[in-house]
């Protein structure tokens, strides 16, 4: 008897001693990884003269920046370009026209939401080497990405036709499928000049006219850079280069070819 007495006893002892769980390691704690949390605030209904409050589900900042890294990731935009904005763009002693075309990337950033789903939804800057092309549009692009999370993806021009032709264009379909289908899709140094001359060849300008096309018939935007003027572009494809015109017709900056626009070349012109 006494046996079992003390077996019971020591039962209840164990039955009320705590049990210690220990919490999970999240990676995010407020949201405990599931990507939203709860927050109590006031729905705007009343009872009895006291407005009533509701639960409601906000989406965590965790997940967020998830969906910006994986919008960035798969951008294919380098990390060096990543830190390229319009605050690190400097306009002190540059070509007038390089000011407006910074003024015009502006512009297109902050009009994007009205007008992407329209014809003119898309921005061109086009004409010198080295004057910031690239620079505006990879801003616009992160920006596009950070803040209103779009989806960009990045196609420079001469790598991307060499890598469609690399495998014998088995990924040609894969890619041009990408080009079309992205919210938002920058084609870098369209018609890129080779050794000073352009040397299209009838495949390349084929992709790329079907890939316009089908965002020009579905409403798109484009991001383009160019060192070609708009009549070179028109001598290489009318039907193309028309297109492109029509969708960034109100974003469209011309640089003239001067060499002293080149910021790679200041230092050649800087005491002269």
């Amino acid at each position: 008897m006494a046996a079992v007495m003390e077996e019971l006893k020591a039962r209840s002892q164990l039955c009320s001693e705590t049990t210690v769980v220990e919490e999970p390691n999240y990676n995010c704690p407020k949201c405990k990884d599931t990507g939203s949390y709860l927050v109590r605030k006031k729905n705007g209904y009343y009872i009895r003269g006291v407005e009533v409050e509701q639960d409601y589900y906000v989406e965590c900042e965790c997940s967020k920046m998830f969906k910006i890294n994986r919008l960035i990731k798969s951008s294919a935009i380098t990390e060096e370009f990543q830190k390229m904005s319009f605050k690190n763009f400097s306009t002190d002693d540059v070509h007038p026209k390089v000011v407006e075309m910074k003024s015009k990337a502006n512009q297109y950033y902050a009009a994007f939401d009205d007008i992407r789903g329209f014809r003119q939804n898309s921005i061109m800057l086009i004409g010198q080497p080295g004057c910031g092309k690239t620079h505006l549009l990879t801003a616009i692009s992160n920006y596009l990405m950070h803040a209103k999370q779009v989806p960009v993806l990045y196609f420079p021009y001469k790598d991307g036709m060499n890598n469609i032709a690399a495998n014998n264009f088995e990924r040609k379909n894969e890619i041009m499928d990408r080009m079309k289908e992205v919210d938002v899709l920058f084609i870098d140094d369209l018609f890129k000049p080779i050794g000073g001359k352009v040397d299209v060849k009838p495949w390349q300008t084929e992709v790329i006219f079907e890939v316009v096309n089908y965002r020009y018939l579905n409403n798109k935007p484009l991001l383009i850079s160019s060192e070609l003027s708009l009549d070179d572009m028109l001598y290489i494809d009318e039907a193309l280069t028309s297109r492109l015109f029509e969708m960034a017709q109100d974003f469209t900056v011309t640089i003239p070819k001067d060499m002293k626009v080149n910021y790679r070349l200041r230092k050649v012109f800087e005491h002269r």
